[in-house]
């Protein structure tokens, strides 16, 4: 089926919860006859991209991907005095998570773990049905660490840890985590792999000036605000790149908005329709 259209490879970059709409994308360009002949995912995009090779089921698991254990962002915002209090208990177990461990994530690290085992079926990067690999950061260096080889649960969860979130992946001498902190748009490792289009998918989203709610949203925030200038610069080196729209502001770690993200992926492709058959379709 590759042979129908110019080979490419996507790059499906972090987002958090928006990082979903790779799952639209990705299904959306299959029902126009386009199939990557690689994959390379940071943080949520390495999410899908290893469901995607690795799982023949990967659109209805992804869909349905249980997201109870993400941990819960404080709401000071409530309406009654039980809610505040609620926000307020949140945000303290939030700070003694952060101090004495790795974070509100750490509690869950073995559900999330679960989680990805199963949506990647406890397989190794190495036996997806195309190329797939997933980019983390060596905390102790700052540098990228890319994996095509190996499991595909742990390097997974390593390219999604979130500093104060979850702990790290310790491995061998590295100790890796969310792999957007060195690189959040791997261009030249896609290009490496020697396809004719290098297509990202960027959804990221613009500042809103809405001003965060909590320590954590603010935290997750500047983090975004650091990663911006760096993106610009990585996205650019893209022969295209599709940028889902959301119709709110989505954080980090609201997945309650996970069917709206993968619809807003899907809708991303109709969109750039034409501008994607002009770069793929050959003879053009």
């Amino acid at each position: 089926m590759t042979s129908q259209h110019k080979s490419f490879a996507l790059v499906l970059s972090g987002g958090g919860a928006r990082g979903l709409s790779h799952v639209g994308v990705l299904r959306a360009l299959i029902s126009l006859g386009y199939f990557p002949s690689a994959i390379v995912g940071v943080s949520m995009g390495a999410v899908v991209g290893a469901t995607y090779s690795l799982n023949p089921n990967w659109y209805r698991d992804l869909i349905e991907m249980d997201t109870s254990g993400f941990p819960s962002t404080p709401n000071f915002r409530g309406r009654s005095i039980a809610e505040r209090a609620r926000g307020l208990a949140i945000a303290l177990l939030a700070a003694r998570d952060m101090y004495f461990g790795w974070g509100a994530g750490a509690r869950t690290e073995s559900w999330g773990r679960g989680v990805l085992a199963a949506l990647t079926e406890g397989k190794n990067l190495e036996d997806g049905s195309i190329p797939v690999f997933v980019c983390t950061t060596d905390v102790l260096s700052g540098e990228r660490v890319v994996h095509n080889r190996g499991s595909a649960a742990n390097y997974v969860y390593a390219s999604a840890a979130l500093a104060g979130i979850l702990p790290p992946l310790i491995d061998g001498s590295h100790v890796l985590m969310d792999g957007a902190y060195a690189d959040i748009a791997p261009i030249d490792v896609a290009r490496s792999t020697g396809v004719d289009v290098v297509i990202a998918v960027d959804p990221s989203q613009p500042e809103a000036g809405i001003a965060p709610r909590n320590g954590v949203q603010a935290m997750l925030r500047s983090i975004e605000i650091c990663q911006n200038e760096h993106a610009r610069l990585r996205f650019g080196q893209a022969d295209m790149v599709i940028r889902p729209k959301f119709r709110n502001t989505i954080g980090t770690l609201e997945f309650r908005y996970k069917r709206q993200c993968i619809a807003s992926g899907t809708m991303a492709v109709r969109r750039s329709g034409d501008q994607i058959r002009t770069l793929l379709n050959r003879g053009t």
